[in-house]
């Protein structure tokens, strides 16, 4: 069932005079504010190496001149192919599932059912973002985002350490401190201003406290913040009542963790699957 039928759903026991368009449009406008709270308050908390907590209030952001129109660049969409991070295998109902099969297969999902593969990824360990770490499965799509930024002559890495706000790297050593990643990127460009925007997004080492390495912690909160709160459901004359309904209101109000979104959509209300983005009993160092 998807979550948008499920919304609709409950809208139309709610509203019961409402038509199919309007019963559509409100659950998915309901919908797109619920993810935005998930990417916020549960992912950006999880990825994120500071002690403090964001939260999707967008009252602090009333008229920001950032208001726009959603979009995305190029940049992010490449330094969001974390490919490093899947695992050689899934362990899945009790088994060790190989990532090829998992491909194009919905089975597993039907077979397991939604609440229990939620719960067995959420305590699979996933693999550590770098150089070096992507299983043979996703090499081709490793070569292909290589291939689309130069494609599209994207400027080198150091250029983005810039404009991000980071000091230049003059060495290799500044990269990372993996000596075979050094060697790598020394055979293979010669000079470090010479590196490549994506991979040297993943060269980097991995900052402590952290999901993932410097430049593309920072790339990530910068355009998941001007993304989300530039959407226009969240400017002040919509981001009320009256645009969701009170019954949507209500839900925008109470949900904010994919556990939240999940046991809202499973047959199966009185069970409680441990559905997290964080490794239980991890804490900050």
């Amino acid at each position: 069932m998807s979550t948008t039928a499920s919304r609709a759903r409950s809208l139309a026991r709610a509203y019961p005079a409402w038509d199919d368009e309007r019963l559509f449009q409100t659950a998915r406008n309901i919908l797109t504010v619920i993810l935005i709270k998930i990417v916020v308050e549960e992912y950006i908390n999880h990825i994120s190496p500071f002690h403090l907590k964001f939260l999707a209030d967008p009252a602090g952001f009333g008229n920001p001149r950032w208001y726009r129109q959603n979009w995305m660049s190029i940049e992010f969409n490449l330094l969001y192919r974390w490919h490093s991070m899947v695992p050689s295998s899934f362990r899945i109902g009790g088994h060790d599932v190989a990532v090829a099969d998992t491909l194009f297969n919905t089975d597993t999902v039907v077979e397991h059912g939604l609440g229990a593969c939620f719960a067995d990824a959420s305590g699979q360990r996933a693999g550590r973002v770098g150089l070096f770490n992507s299983p043979p499965e996703v090499w081709d799509a490793e070569l292909a985002s290589v291939g689309q930024a130069r494609a599209v002559a994207l400027r080198p890495y150091n250029e983005y350490r810039g404009l991000a706000r980071f000091p230049r790297a003059t060495r290799f050593e500044d990269v990372s401190s993996d000596q075979r990643v050094q060697q790598g990127l020394r055979q293979l460009y010669g000079n470090v201003d010479e590196i490549e925007f994506y991979p040297g997004l993943f060269a980097e080492d991995v900052r402590p406290n952290a999901v993932l390495p410097s430049l593309i912690g920072r790339l990530v909160a910068t355009d998941a913040f001007s993304q989300a709160f530039t959407n226009p459901l969240l400017s002040p004359r919509v981001f009320k009542p009256d645009t969701f309904s009170p019954l949507g209101w209500e839900l925008i109000r109470t949900t904010a963790t994919l556990s939240d979104l999940l046991h809202r959509n499973i047959p199966d209300t009185a069970r409680r699957y441990e559905v997290t983005m964080t490794r239980r009993g991890w804490t900050r160092a």
